[in-house]
């Protein structure tokens, strides 16, 4: 894992553009750097000492290192293979070992033992195709000095990120965009659609728009081939890699489902193994459902295959505090901890550092979130105060398993009657499950009584925003709307603490399997996640693999914000110019008016967009006075 930085010109620049876009990212990389500086043939792997960089088209990569395959310094980057290619990448192939092993038989050599040397391999003996055979995440950029060629790939599922500015002079990408803000060339202002647009729905994290101007993302599941003098121009990234849902209204079969099981358990297991391979320590997020809990298990059977004696390490945010206990999960990480006789390590975030905390992670985060994802970047601290370095999380598996209760909504909108009347009682068992399920059953009966497109029509008139989406298309969808964002949380969240991390619900044969499942294999008799449920029956704590009422990772937000931290709230809205620029105007509304006439979810995008500007455009704009890990503690 790691951060990568660049520049491609028309213009000569000064090397000290590069390094200063690559110090940005030490948290990403604090275990070295490296650089690649030159035209077409000229290179130097050395941190840039020249003052201008010249040539035909000048260009400069950067790269920060977290070592974790291949501790040795042949692991660092840019990596050259064959005198040919260079690279720098941000990510891990976990089936390396496996494609070497091909390679090898092909007669290629290799002088380190890194997954990076692997893919330039695979690009000389496999082209473009070698990504299909990529398990893993990446964010990588390739040179071939014979073509004069660059190749750019993005993972399957964007885990990874890459972002980049361009202009008829210029092609600047990195890892973070707080890197590409140190280019001269990029401008330095919100994109005011964007966060309008943010405030209205949450985090867009799937959008090729960011919320800077002119800076965005590249997309995952893709990649770019062109020559390096074309890179200035409009492009449209190739997709190498699309998921195919079975939409099949499939009848439960209890012979089919044990297959379906059997199978799921058997994947799940071997991403795991895969994620396992590293040269430094590994622990797990642990937040007591049944995801992580999973997880969890297939860690501790892993290591008693291999006959290690050590203990699983597991991290969790807890909420013991009077006031929020409600999002308190610290009885089920406890229960598992205790099942699988983990070393569990819990923190509680404070509430008094908590507009700090948030500030910082607002800063590495880069764009606004819809919550403050304090649950998440305390436990990434916590884990870095253990002093592991990579963690394996659950990421994932709601929205291939069907973990949503709004996932109701398209299921009993499509069920045959017989199954609907069938099914209702039993689902209304669960929490806060009713309202869902009244209204996939509103779009059933009125399906049946008027037509779908009638229907549809009427509804829409009446302000009511449905629509007939299979359940499993809906969850392909969310594939990339929603885990988009979340995959962004994970990755900066562990990134500003160096630490790489994994996730195994997202190995892609994992996800193809689960796509082709039918999905009354996923919500059946009652249950949500009914087939990951089934999987683990007997292998987990029966009030953790067969509970009804998981919230998730919960934050107890309003308890902050309508307690202690209410005052600051309040007044980082109300004092807000930059909600007056989006449209936002809370100058004249008082404090008790101010949380009945809106909702919170709407109050908390707005106070988070006012830190996000105010940490980048501020006054008080924060500024690491030392980016290295040392200073956010």
């Amino acid at each position: 894992m790691c951060g990568i930085v660049g520049v491609i010109s028309k213009q000569a620049f000064p090397a000290s553009f590069i390094q200063s876009m690559n110090n940005t990212l030490v948290h990403r990389g604090p275990d070295c750097e490296g650089y690649l500086l030159g035209g077409m043939h000229e290179f130097d792997i050395n941190p840039p000492q020249c003052d201008i960089i010249d040539s035909p088209i000048p260009f400069a990569f950067g790269h920060r290192r977290l070592a974790i395959l291949d501790l040795s310094e042949q692991g660092n980057q840019p990596m050259c293979y064959r005198g040919r290619y260079w690279i720098i990448y941000n990510g891990e192939v976990y089936n390396h070992v496996e494609i070497r092993e091909e390679l090898e038989t092909l007669g290629y050599t290799f002088r380190s033992q890194t997954d990076t040397e692997v893919i330039m391999a695979s690009y000389d003996a496999w082209g473009v195709d070698c990504l299909n055979r990529f398990n893993g995440m990446w964010a990588f950029v390739l040179y071939d000095s014979k073509t004069e060629e660059i190749f750019i790939s993005r993972d399957r599922f964007g885990v990874k990120p890459l972002y980049y500015y361009q202009d008829n002079q210029h092609f600047i990408f990195g890892s973070e965009i707080k890197a590409l803000l140190k280019h001269p060339a990029v401008t330095k202002e919100p994109n005011i659609e964007y966060c309008k647009l943010f405030l209205r729905m949450g985090s867009q994290d799937h959008l090729r728009e960011t919320a800077f101007k002119e800076i965005y993302r590249f997309e995952c599941a893709s990649f770019l081939k062109c020559r390096i003098e074309e890179i200035f121009h409009p492009f449209k990234e190739t997709t190498f890699w699309s998921i195919q849902p079975n939409l099949s209204n499939e009848p439960y079969n209890e012979a089919k489902a044990s297959e379906y099981a059997e199978r799921y358990y058997n994947l799940l297991e071997d991403a795991v193994r895969l994620r396992l391979r590293s040269d430094v320590k590994i622990g797990s997020a642990l937040s007591g459902g049944l995801d992580s809990s999973s997880v969890a298990y297939l860690v501790n059977q892993q290591l008693k295959a291999v006959g290690c004696g050590d203990r699983q390490e597991t991290f969790s945010s807890v909420y013991r505090t009077t006031g929020s206990e409600y999002c308190d999960e610290s009885y089920y990480i406890d229960e598992v901890a205790r099942s699988l006789d983990v070393r569990s390590s819990t923190i509680e975030p404070k509430v008094e550092d908590i507009i700090e905390e948030h500030r910082k992670f607002v800063y590495y985060l880069d764009t606004p979130a819809r919550n403050t994802v304090m649950s998440s970047w305390h436990t990434y601290k916590l884990t870095r105060e253990c002093g592991v370095k990579v963690t394996l999380d659950g990421q994932g598996a709601d929205e291939q398993l069907v973990g949503y209760l709004d996932y109701m909504i398209n299921y009993f909108s499509i069920v045959p009657l017989g199954t609907l009347i069938r099914e209702m009682p039993l689902y209304r068992q669960i929490p806060n499950a009713s309202s869902f399920i009244a209204r996939g059953s509103i779009l059933n009966l009125s399906r049946c009584l008027l037509g779908e497109k009638l229907s549809l029509s009427i509804l829409d008139r009446l302000g009511k925003k449905f629509s007939y989406i299979p359940v499993n298309q809906r969850m392909s969808d969310d594939l990339i709307l929603s885990l988009g964002t979340l995959f962004h949380w994970a990755d900066r969240g562990s990134m500003a603490f160096s630490i790489e991390s994994r996730m195994p619900f997202m190995d892609y044969r994992l996800v193809e399997f689960l796509a082709t499942v039918p999905a009354t294999y996923k919500l059946h008799g009652g249950w949500t996640k009914y087939l990951a449920r089934k999987a683990f029956d007997g292998k987990l704590p029966e009030n953790v693999c067969w509970r009804r009422d998981k919230m998730g990772w919960p934050i107890p937000e309003e308890f902050w914000f309508k307690g202690k931290l209410k005052e600051h709230f309040i007044r980082a809205l109300k004092n807000s110019e930059f909600l007056l620029r989006v449209g936002i105007d809370f100058s004249n509304v008082s404090e008790i008016e101010i949380f009945d006439r809106y909702s919170f979810e709407f109050l908390l995008r707005c106070y988070v967009l006012e830190i996000w500007y105010s940490v980048f455009w501020g006054r008080d704009a924060y500024i690491p006075v030392n980016p290295q890990i040392s200073s956010l503690d």
